[in-house]
């Protein structure tokens, strides 16, 4: 399963436009996550600067990414630590689907209240 640029916006979207985010910064939000993923679905934390890490920090307590840590063994007995932050896939589709559930009632109330 891949997450589409559509897909991640309008998750994106549902979750920081109803806070207040203009559509233009959801976008760039959007483009600015997706930038640093590019074709993989994780990408390692050392890549991040404080204030990029500060941003991916807040996008996983709304469950777009998550993190793993892997700590390897080296030479005298020290470890190698590994933070990876990955694209919560599934999340991010149920996030996408929320909003459209939320419209088609409306849309059904509009229905009733044009018959009248």
């Amino acid at each position: 399963m891949t997450v589409s640029r559509d897909e991640l916006l309008k998750a994106i979207e549902n979750i920081y436009g109803k806070k207040g985010m203009s559509e233009k910064d959801s976008e760039d939000l959007c483009d600015f996550i997706l930038s640093f993923f590019g074709y993989e679905d994780y990408i390692i934390d050392n890549v991040l600067t404080a204030a990029e890490r500060d941003v991916f920090y807040n996008l996983e307590e709304y469950g777009i990414v998550t993190t793993f840590r892997e700590e390897i063994n080296i030479v005298h007995g020290k470890s190698w630590r590994i933070n990876q932050w990955y694209l919560d896939k599934a999340k991010i589709g149920k996030l996408a689907r929320e909003d459209k559930k939320e419209d088609e009632e409306k849309n059904i109330y509009d229905s009733i209240f044009k018959n009248m």
